[in-house]
C-alpha cells in the first residue's frame, strides 16, 4: 500500500474512488462467470438499454451535456 501522507484530500479521494470502482469492477467480473456467455451477454445488453433510457440515477445531468462526436 502506497504511503498517502503527501496526498492532498482530493487526491485521495479520487484514489479511494478508483480503487474501489476498480475492486467493484473486479468483483462484478468475476460473479459474472459463473453464468453463460448468453446470459452475460443478455446482462449488459439490459445494462446498455437501462442507460439509453436516461432512467439512471444522473440522467438529468447527463441530459444536459451536450453531445460530443466524433470527427
Amino acid at each position: 500500500m502506497m504511503d498517502t501522507g503527501m496526498d492532498s484530500p482530493a487526491a485521495f479521494d479520487e484514489r479511494m474512488r478508483e480503487e474501489a470502482a476498480a475492486a467493484g469492477r473486479a468483483e462484478l467480473e468475476a460473479s459474472l462467470q459463473r453464468f453463460t456467455h448468453e446470459q452475460r451477454d443478455a446482462f449488459w445488453n439490459a445494462i446498455g438499454l437501462y442507460y439509453s433510457t436516461r432512467r439512471h440515477p444522473g440522467a438529468d445531468e447527463a441530459a444536459a451535456q451536450p453531445a460530443v462526436t466524433a470527427v
